[in-house]
């Protein structure tokens, strides 16, 4: 078998519930061995966060924790503090995801472990960043959703501002940061320089919002909250079919024609009020109405069939209980069964990227909160009398 392409690499992974884990997760499936550092007694968040869905434990936990090992390190203490410097002396990638401030502390910031390790990644993830007022703020995905504009454009036209149904910048903070790590390791191995990544959520959502964000700074002109529609494009939403609702985009002028020949609205083609965006746009109250008395004489189903028949771009609108059997998500191979030593057999998420070489692999399931500690400080060098004196410390478990 094909060794994993980050076969070798060590991650140290200081984070809980999702942005961070999720970046470990990654490079873990890819891997490199992840050891997750965690309080004793407490650990992850999201082992408990979330309540527990299967035999006691937490689905948030064991889905973004596997292939990881995991060490109960008590960093407030100064036994804890010199036992993860000695594993970042050996480490490849530092993950932490602490509020600005809080590693400065703990004494185990980029500053402190440098020196220990020239070649170390030190790989930061916060909410807000290394700068700036909010630098020492806690943050979680739905206050980066308010504070960066995302709630702003989200909702219906008359209605608040709405947070997305997931956090979807969490997601893009472990995907960014995961994306840092590769690429600062891709220089490490050209020059033998490590260095330090700031990675922040905020400014995910700015990049979230390339698309809109950049007509805004062009134009000065707030694209507003559509439901589901598109500012700039109608139409292009969700409609209300007889058992559901399907998505619609027709994005541009030349799928007009198709689009109403699908719909058996002929005479909308031909009428000047509708014959271009700008006019479609212009008139969006009164087409939106017109559709809306349209789409509920069909299944989604059969509009979709009358749809893609005439090419026209569209998609069933999905709840989480029909993802199981769709066709498409099926053929992904995104939902996988892992089982468990603890919480038994379930459905989970498997590696997004598809390698034709080096796939990712579920090869672990989640850690016992410090079912590692052990055998990873022996790994650095940790004899087993030191051990024992840092349990009998308090400094581990």
């Amino acid at each position: 078998m094909t060794a994993l392409p980050l076969a070798g690499y060590r991650v140290l992974e200081l984070a809980h519930l999702v942005a961070g884990p999720v970046c470990g997760m990654y490079l873990a499936d890819m891997g490199a061995d992840v050891v997750k550092i965690e309080a004793p007694g407490t650990g992850d968040a999201s082992r408990t966060a979330y309540g527990a869905q299967l035999e006691g434990e937490s689905a948030v936990f064991l889905t973004v924790n596997r292939n990881k090992r995991s060490v109960a390190l008590d960093l407030t203490t100064p036994g804890g503090r010199a036992a993860f410097q000695r594993l970042a002396a050996r480490a490849d990638v530092v993950l932490e995801a602490y509020r600005g401030g809080v590693a400065e502390r703990l004494g185990i910031d980029w500053t402190r472990l440098q020196p220990l390790n020239p070649r170390l990644i030190y790989c930061s993830l916060s909410a807000f960043g290394p700068e700036g007022p909010w630098r020492e703020k806690p943050g979680v995905d739905m206050l980066v959703q308010a504070m960066g504009g995302l709630m702003a454009v989200t909702g219906e036209p008359d209605g608040p501002p709405v947070l997305c149904g997931a956090p979807v910048l969490d997601t893009i903070g472990a995907l960014m940061a995961g994306q840092g790590i590769l690429t600062a390791l891709l220089h490490r191995e050209r020059t033998g320089e490590g260095q330090r990544l700031d990675v922040s959520l905020l400014n995910g959502t700015l990049l979230a919002h390339a698309a809109r964000l950049a007509i805004f700074l062009a134009t000065g002109e707030e694209p507003g909250r559509w439901g589901s529609g598109h500012p700039y494009i109608v139409p292009f939403q969700a409609f209300r079919a007889r058992d559901g609702w399907i998505y619609v985009a027709v994005w541009i002028d030349r799928l007009w024609t198709p689009f109403c020949a699908a719909i058996e609205r002929p005479a909308l083609a031909a009428d000047p009020r509708y014959a271009t965006r700008a006019d479609r746009r212009a008139r969006r109250a009164e087409l939106d109405a017109l559709l809306a008395d349209v789409f509920p004489t069909r299944t989604v189903a059969e509009w979709m069939a009358c749809l893609e028949a005439h090419d026209v771009l569209c998609a069933p609108v999905n709840r989480y209980a029909d993802l199981p059997g769709d066709a498409q998500v099926m053929a992904s191979g995104m939902l996988v069964e892992q089982v468990h030593p603890r919480a038994g057999r379930f459905l989970t998420l498997d590696p997004p990227i598809r390698f034709s070489r080096t796939p990712g692999t579920l090869r672990t399931p989640s850690p016992a909160l410090g079912e590692h500690t052990d055998a990873v400080l022996a790994e650095a060098g940790l004899a087993p009398d030191e051990i024992a004196g840092l349990r009998r410390a308090g400094a581990i478990a």
